[in-house]
């Protein structure tokens, strides 16, 4: 398990992380509230996970949820992070590696927030998750999110948290 230390902003922060690959800044979890929610959200469901992480919304995921895969870019985390996940977790580098198959009755989104990779990640649950699944996003009150989810033609539905969830159904 790596040392989390609560953040004086939301979630949780890691001291030895290096911080995210792209934006060079201190990577931050979800919270404790937006846990609970996408734990209660993943019972029974096979989900995806884009944005491991720390690992925080992965371990809650994992505590309801049938089987999770979760995928992450960043070489720390997958040395870090990925060996510390329950058995019921599977951890992947990339959205297209061997073994992430369509059917997926969930997916929770919390990856890199630029506004094009927010647009790639879209069209990539929406592909991985099976019509009238949800899709569930973090971050959502950041301009990048809701803007590609505008852009989406999803209609989400707002969960009021300090960084806000987006949650929609794939039709």
């Amino acid at each position: 398990m790596i040392d989390l230390v609560k953040s004086n902003v939301n979630g949780y922060q890691c001291p030895t992380d290096p911080g995210e690959p792209i934006r060079n800044t201190p990577r931050l979890s979800v919270s404790d509230l937006e846990a609970r929610v996408i734990s209660e959200l993943a019972r029974g469901k096979t989900v995806l996970e884009i944005g491991t992480g720390l690992g925080v919304s992965t371990r809650k995921l994992a505590e309801t949820a049938k089987l999770v895969y979760t995928v992450d870019i960043d070489p720390w985390v997958a040395e870090a992070v990925a060996p510390t996940l329950p058995k019921n977790v599977h951890f992947f580098r990339s959205i297209d590696e061997y073994g992430i198959m369509a059917g997926f009755d969930m997916a929770f989104v919390d990856g890199y927030h630029g506004h094009d990779q927010c647009l790639k990640d879209i069209v990539d649950v929406k592909r991985l998750v099976k019509s009238g699944g949800l899709l569930v996003f973090h971050d959502y009150k950041m301009p990048a999110i809701w803007r590609a989810l505008a852009k989406s033609n999803l209609d989400v539905v707002s969960i009021e948290t300090i960084a806000g969830l987006g949650l929609a159904w794939n039709d």
